[in-house]
């Protein structure tokens, strides 16, 4: 019985060993991969792009369905099509017969029917609710009449103005009067600020955002120059102007907000612009509407430049995509719940490797390792 003892105690190390190591080799597929993608966020001081890679991966199948259900019955087919092609990017089984529903509702002449009336309020308002309008807002800001309307309008509403429509006209025509200087080169930030202004217009800029470009513009308009310009633009018929004519008030206008803040705000609408061209007007749109600030915009550019097509179907899974690591609670106890994991999966692997070179040792010498 004594001598037994032994025998059980090394039966049960044995066992102890055995049981350990096929943990640790079931677990490495899903611990190492996990731990290495948490040390890339934190190395990489929360690139925004590995974040949403990361988040994506785990969310179910259901949050998906849920999402495209939602958006086929506010008719956002465009919407639905992200998140369709962004399902099949993660590998995402869908429902066939919702699958089936998004093919019926995508069709051409329904798309035509709606798109005419946006077109319209988009050129003649500035304000647009659909790609086509926001398209027809765009142009019409790019032959400068746009933005001399605006400009007209809040000019001659002093003091009761909105200072960032203002400042966003006048650094557009300013953007529009530098474009033939540069060859071109400013007109990315042209049209990202015409869409900045959409989205003022169409009450789509979110609060914070709205806020912090508005302090920054109320702070930069010369408003004696502005009132000037307004009234002298409310003596003329602009569409009977020559483009000679055009390009001098553009010049005038775009004196009217300081340099500081006209750069900042084309730099923004730069941003705006990129998004839009990577995922469409209305990528640019819901960045705007879920951005808390510019540098969460600029995150969001990110994201876009990666995820294009479903660029859209990311925001709506994902709405804080934007946000930096540190204001993800949720995603900071994740990464290092994971890191945590790789370090007991690494002691593991050591005590493992200790005992397995130890057996080693005495069956290759016969005798104690210690």
């Amino acid at each position: 019985m004594i001598h037994s003892v032994p025998a059980v105690m090394g039966l049960i190390k044995r066992l102890l060993f055995v049981m350990m190591l096929s943990s640790l080799v079931l677990s490495a597929g899903t611990v190492l991969p996990q731990a290495r993608d948490a040390a890339r966020i934190f190395w990489w001081q929360g690139d925004p792009l590995l974040m949403v890679q990361f988040r994506l991966q785990w969310l179910p199948a259901a949050r998906y369905a849920t999402a495209l259900e939602q958006a086929l019955q506010e008719e956002e087919l465009e919407l639905a099509r992200s998140l369709y092609q962004l399902a099949q990017e993660q590998g995402v089984a869908l429902d066939e017969g919702l699958v089936t529903r998004l093919q019926a509702a995508d069709r051409w002449q329904t798309r035509m029917l709606r798109s005419a009336g946006d077109i319209w309020q988009g050129l003649s308002t500035g304000r647009a609710d659909s790609a086509e309008g926001m398209a027809a807002a765009v142009i019409t800001d790019l032959t400068l009449l746009g933005d001399l309307r605006d400009l007209t309008r809040e000019g001659l509403a002093w003091p009761d103005h909105d200072p960032l429509l203002l400042a966003l006209a006048g650094t557009g025509l300013g953007l529009s009067a530098l474009s033939l200087a540069s060859g071109g080169a400013t007109v990315p930030a042209r049209a990202g600020v015409s869409l900045l202004k959409v989205a003022r217009k169409s009450g789509r800029m979110s609060r914070q955002l709205g806020e912090q470009l508005y302090r920054l513009s109320r702070d930069a308009i010369d408003g004696r120059a502005a009132r000037e310009l307004g009234e002298r633009l409310g003596r003329l018929e602009l569409k009977q102007l020559g483009r000679a004519e055009l390009d001098e008030l553009a010049l005038a206008a775009g004196r009217i907000v300081g340099t500081e803040a006209a750069g900042q705000l084309a730099s923004t609408g730069r941003a705006v612009r990129n998004i839009a061209g990577h995922s469409g007007a209305r990528g640019a749109m819901d960045s705007l509407g879920r951005a808390d600030s510019v540098r969460e915009l600029l995150r969001l550019e990110q994201v876009s430049s990666g995820y294009r097509g479903s660029y859209r179907g990311v925001l709506r899974l994902l709405p804080d995509a934007g946000k930096g690591l540190y204001r993800l609670s949720l995603l900071m106890a994740s990464l290092l719940l994971w890191l945590g994991s790789f370090l007991l999966w690494s002691l593991g692997a050591l005590w493992t490797l200790q005992r397995g070179l130890r057996g080693l040792y005495r069956g290759l010498f016969g005798r104690s390792a210690g």
